[in-house]
C-alpha cells in the first residue's frame, strides 16, 4: 500500500500547476455530482414521499361512522300526513265531531268576551 502512495505521490509531483489543478477540479465536481445523485435518489425514495404518494386521510384516527353524521329515520307511530280528503256534500255532526272542539267546554268564554273587546275597539277606530 505504501508503495501506491508514493507511486502517485511521485507522479502528481511531476504535474504542471495547471494539470494539478486540472485534476483537482475534475475529482471535486465528479464527488459533487456523486453526492447530489445521492441526495436526489435518498429523496424520491424516502418514506414521506411513499407515504404522500397514497391518498390523504383527513386523520389518523377511523372515520366517523354515518350514525353519528345523520339522523335516524323517523320512528314509525308518527301519524301520517292527510294531504287532502275527499270533499263532502254535506256532513254530519258525528263527521263533524272528530274536527271540532267547543271553545267554551273548558270555561273559554272569558277569553272570547276579551277578544270580543279588543276586535270592538280596533273596528271603531277605523274610519
Amino acid at each position: 500500500m505504501e508503495k501506491i502512495i508514493q507511486f502517485i505521490k511521485n507522479w502528481f509531483e511531476k504535474l504542471t500547476d495547471g494539470q494539478k489543478r486540472l485534476i483537482v477540479l475534475t475529482f471535486t465536481a465528479f464527488f459533487a455530482v456523486i453526492i447530489t445523485l445521492s441526495v436526489i435518489l435518498s429523496l424520491i425514495n424516502s418514506p414521506a414521499r411513499q407515504r404522500s404518494a397514497q391518498p390523504q386521510r383527513a386523520s389518523r384516527y377511523d372515520p366517523i361512522p354515518p350514525q353519528e353524521i345523520f339522523l335516524p329515520d323517523e320512528p314509525d307511530f308518527v301519524p301520517g300526513v292527510l294531504l287532502e280528503r275527499e270533499r263532502r256534500a254535506s256532513w254530519t255532526e258525528q263527521d263533524a265531531a272528530v274536527f271540532w272542539q267547543d271553545p267554551l267546554r273548558y270555561g273559554e268564554e272569558q277569553w272570547r268576551e276579551n277578544i270580543e273587546i279588543v276586535i270592538d275597539e280596533f273596528m271603531e277606530k277605523i274610519p
